[in-house]
């Protein structure tokens, strides 16, 4: 007869992060000859559980402070812990740990009354992630010549985000702890277009009009000024259009407008 194998360290990390992730006493033990000491291996398992788990939620709490704060801590570790359980960190780094934690919590039991709640998480996402980057040289972003000698050139990097209901209203109100402002603001659905960009002093958020929305995804998809400008018009010509692009892109931080000179024509 053979002698059993030795478990491969492998092996027993994979154990190991399964019995602190376990939900359930049946999967949280481990051998107890794999543990040395005055007390039962359970005890240090259990001290050690809390503090990954701990700091997962701690993880998830920084990218999504106003969450957190919506509803409480108590009921944000709920969702955390549960998240982790379902979701545990594929790397040994978290910067991207989280990303899948807006739809874990959809339907989440007890946030009925919260139907806001998770594009709230996917709007902090969003914004975390930005932040996360370096502010990028004003050289790098797109560029769109117009008609009447001006090139706009637009910041890098952007992201358009669309929701149902006034995320950012909502996130700087609860941020804010001010719940006569959270009252106030309107929740009936209906769309929502946001742009978020990145500058050395961090994120900015800006409201826009679903036709500056379509002109900006038109432009950072590589669209020439013709076929940006037929993008946001959506079919109701550019007359229509000029004086909402005039007044939501071109005052716009995240644009550089340069005037091009003329050529001169020769008497």
């Amino acid at each position: 007869m053979h002698a059993p194998s030795e478990p491969t360290l492998e092996s027993l990390q994979a154990g190991m992060a399964a019995a602190l992730l376990a939900a359930e006493a049946s999967g949280q033990a481990m051998p107890e000859a794999l543990f040395t000491g005055a007390h039962a291996g359970a005890v240090g398992l259990r001290v050690h559980r809390n503090t990954v788990l701990g700091a997962l939620a701690n993880a998830l709490r920084l990218a999504y402070p106003a969450v957190d704060k919506l509803v409480g801590e108590a009921y944000f570790d709920r969702m955390a812990v549960g998240f982790a359980r379902a979701q545990p960190p594929r790397a040994p780094q978290l910067d991207e740990y989280g990303r899948g934690f807006p739809g874990f919590i959809a339907g989440f039991p007890g946030t009925e009354a919260l139907p806001y709640l998770v594009e709230l998480a996917q709007f902090e996402w969003q914004f975390a992630n930005l932040a996360r980057c370096c502010a990028a040289p004003e050289s790098s972003g797109p560029s769109l010549l117009l008609e009447g000698s001006a090139r706009l050139h637009f910041a890098a990097p952007l992201r358009l985000h669309a929701a149902r209901y006034p995320v950012e209203q909502l996130r700087e109100a609860i941020l804010a702890e001010d719940a006569t402002a959270v009252a106030g603001i309107e929740l009936n659905p209906r769309d929502h277009h946001y742009a978020m960009w990145r500058t050395d002093g961090g994120v900015n958020v800006r409201a826009l009009s679903a036709a500056s929305a379509r002109f900006l995804t038109a432009v950072y998809e590589g669209a020439d000024g013709a076929a940006a400008l037929a993008a946001a018009a959506d079919g109701q010509g550019d007359a229509a259009i000029a004086p909402i692009l005039a007044q939501e892109i071109v005052p716009a931080g995240f644009v550089r407008v340069e005037a091009l000179q003329r050529p001169r024509h020769s008497q």
